[in-house]
């Protein structure tokens, strides 16, 4: 597919490639047997490049007939490569793939979490239909607590679809994701799923029994199998389930539960995701270091959300041995945070300007002081106030004098620290940035937006079930 042109050949990055002129056509997107190119797709995509609505339904269809059929706990052999969390990491998800092995050669278990956060979302759900097209019984698709309305709504996949295609698409991507199994069986000896185990799962023919085709509810097993998590290592001996405060839904599981269920289905070990490792993933061994882990987390999105410097992991299980392979985040196209314009990204630059013409007046409308933009205590404002105190307007001076130069730094440290603070800003419980940050200026932006312990703090209430 041809670049887009550059006339005026006033590219300002001349090493990035433009993006393709035009969207696939059916021709190069269909290839033997009316299989979808999924290499085709993944390099188009890559390059930024675009597909026709009409593909993007042909996709959806054509996995919905595959996965409506499917049973809600899947049956899957090694080699395989289980894969947690992707969140719209497109080009972390395409060097996974180029990391692990191409389908042909190795089986692929996806646990959930496709969409959301990152913002490459529909880049990711439509490589992994035309993987599933191509490779029905070698790529498994589970699903995720992100994959259904309410998240998609809450965060950001929905409002990407729309924006990138209609709400048709959208629709038809979700009717995809309630159409996919929960769980999966590997081996006969690991139990695969995106979230936990539940007080409802007694056996393994409880899977069975849930209606999956439908939007998840607040409890239960459908609802726990997505949103429960292990207790950390001194509570999981002490406790079998409790109340999960930080999700605001389902269970924490504890090591006996876990056991029980393990022996009696003879299984070895339960393989989940759902929750960001720094390392990329967490050996729960609850019975001492030299043991065989109960649980295994798996987190396969590397610098998650471009702010959590943790690394990103696969499991991978080949001749009965399992190993873990890491990998650092890949480098993808910059997008101003939150998609926002450049108009609107520019505002805070111009309100710096307006600010100072202000402050330029009523330097003028006391001629005699300077005005200053940052320490209220200077020998400058002291003088204004000074001034201002001798007349009967000295309040109004003074609050002008202070308001004015909370106002430009304020609005110089919007300028400054502008991508950062949409980052914190998309980061905080109710999408504003927190309280009194702006007048603390670059120290205090630098200080909350410290590396991985701090970006998981701050993250803290996205981790919650949206009420």
């Amino acid at each position: 597919m041809e670049p887009l042109l550059d006339p005026c050949n006033d590219r300002q990055v001349t090493s990035v490639e433009p993006p393709p002129s035009l969207p696939l056509s059916d021709e190069v997107m269909w290839a033997e047997m009316d299989l979808p190119n999924w290499e085709v797709i993944r390099d188009h995509l890559k390059k930024e490049g675009k597909l026709l609505k009409e593909q993007v339904m042909r996709l959806c269809e054509a996995v919905l007939e595959i996965t409506k059929k499917e049973p809600t706990l899947v049956h899957i052999e090694e080699p395989i490569c289980i894969v947690g969390d992707i969140h719209g990491q497109y080009y972390d998800l395409c060097h996974m793939i180029e990391k692990a092995g191409k389908p042909k050669k190795i089986n692929y278990l996806f646990l959930g979490d496709y969409v959301d956060r990152g913002i490459f979302s529909m880049e990711v759900v439509i490589l992994l239909l035309a993987l599933k097209i191509n490779y029905p019984e070698k790529v498994i698709l589970l699903r995720g607590n992100h994959e259904c309305r309410n998240m998609t709504q809450h965060f950001t996949f929905r409002e990407e679809a729309i924006r990138k295609f209609d709400e048709e698409v959208y629709q038809a991507v979700m009717e995809v994701f309630d159409a996919m199994p929960l769980a999966a069986l590997v081996n006969k000896k690991y139990l695969a799923l995106h979230g936990g185990i539940s007080p409802d799962l007694k056996n393994l023919d409880n899977f069975e029994k849930i209606n999956r085709f439908s939007e998840p509810p607040t409890e239960g097993l459908f609802c726990d199998v997505l949103w429960s998590d292990p207790l950390d290592e001194t509570e999981a001996l002490e406790c079998d389930y409790k109340d999960n405060e930080e999700r605001e839904c389902s269970y924490m599981f504890g090591r006996k539960p876990v056991k029980k269920l393990l022996e009696k289905h003879d299984l070895m070990s339960v393989v989940r995701a759902h929750q960001v490792q720094i390392d990329g993933y967490k050996m729960h061994r609850w019975d001492g270091e030299s043991s065989f882990p109960y649980v295994v987390t798996i987190f396969s999105a590397p610098n998650y959300c471009d702010y959590y410097s943790n690394k990103a992991a696969v499991l991978i299980l080949k001749d009965e041995k399992i190993s873990i392979k890491q990998y650092d985040q890949s480098e993808h196209p910059y997008f101003l945070p939150d998609q926002i314009d450049v108009f609107t990204w520019s505002l805070p630059f111009l309100a710096d300007k307006v600010i100072t013409m202000l402050q330029s007046l009523l330097a003028n409308a006391s001629p005699d002081e300077d005005m200053v933009d940052e320490d209220l205590e200077s020998e400058a404002v002291n003088k204004v106030l000074e001034t201002a105190e001798k007349s009967k307007k000295a309040g109004i001076m003074k609050m002008k004098v202070k308001s004015v130069a909370r106002m430009h730094k304020i609005f110089r440290t919007l300028k400054e620290e502008n991508e950062l603070l949409l980052k914190i800003k998309g980061m905080a419980p109710d999408g504003k940035i927190p309280h009194g940050l702006l007048l603390g200026g670059r120290p205090a932006i630098r200080d909350t937006f410290r590396e991985y312990a701090q970006a998981k703090k701050l993250d803290f209430v996205n981790e919650k079930y949206p009420k």
